[in-house]
């Protein structure tokens, strides 16, 4: 029990410090950024290749279906709402694909009173957010949007659980990722410049946070990691707080406190 409890928790906090490195790491191109963490990732799941990977048919349908919505778009649209609002607002919102999720998923496994709350939350959280104006109304979508596709990604993961295994999944997630970006870095012709800082973010984040995250799955299940890491977004504001000075003032600080409220019971 206890051991998943800490690996669940040391891979919310990593995920925690990534958005503040993505922010203070930026190079002038989000692009540029999303190909330094597809590196990362890269070389981080190569390591996955002494475990026995089997590199199925399954594997690949939703290991790439999850890799494009999720790794690709969610974050190549997160990291440019980043240059827009501040960084734990961003993330936060960001993080309401915990709320979306089952959502999307309810034609298939039916509506929870639970789920519409929590979104209802959210949304009220959202609301007070854009109306006290942390960051402009385009950062803001774009960190929606992120969540939007990130929702869609995980429903893709959720299939993967019955169809393969974790590693190879992981495995195929970062070939997909470094495939598609240096693809898209190469269909404008240039030559991606690598950032030192989100090298370093996409180490922590892909690298290590996530393969912690899929192993406490093992030993507690998915529902007690879910609500460990939903807790990520407060540690960035504190983080941001201590390293950027970003405050919040009452009326976003309700909102923070709204979506953090329905993330957190959307993953109960």
């Amino acid at each position: 029990m206890w051991i998943g409890v800490i690996l669940a928790t040391i891979a919310s906090i990593l995920w925690a410090i990534g958005p503040l490195l993505y922010k203070t790491g930026a190079t002038e191109s989000a692009l540029d950024d999303l190909f330094s963490i597809a590196v990362a990732a890269m070389l981080s799941a190569i390591p996955l290749a002494a475990l026995g990977l089997r590199l199925t048919p399954e594997a690949w349908l939703y290991g790439a279906a999850f890799s494009l919505f999720g790794p690709v778009l969610g974050t190549y649209v997160y990291l440019l709402s980043l240059r827009y609002a501040e960084v734990g607002l961003a993330n936060l919102i960001s993080y309401s694909y915990i709320v979306m999720v089952p959502l999307l998923a309810a034609p298939f496994e039916g509506f929870s009173t639970q789920y519409i709350v929590a979104s209802v939350l959210s949304m009220i959280g959202l609301s007070a957010i854009m109306r006290a104006r942390r960051g402009s109304a385009r950062g803001l979508a774009l960190a929606f949007l992120s969540a939007v596709f990130y929702a869609i990604s995980f429903l893709a993961l959720g299939a993967a659980s019955s169809a393969t295994d974790p590693w190879s999944f992981t495995f195929v997630r970062a070939v997909v990722l470094l495939l598609a970006v240096g693809m898209w870095e190469a269909a404008r012709r240039h030559k991606p410049r690598i950032s030192p800082r989100i090298f370093v973010a996409g180490i922590l984040s892909y690298g290590i946070g996530g393969p912690l995250f899929i192993l406490s799955t093992y030993y507690i299940g998915v529902a007690v990691p879910t609500i460990l890491t939903a807790i990520s977004p407060a540690v960035t504001q504190a983080i941001t707080y201590l390293k950027l000075g970003e405050r919040l003032d009452l009326i976003s600080g309700l909102g923070f406190a709204l979506i953090l409220a329905g993330v957190v019971l959307a993953s109960v």
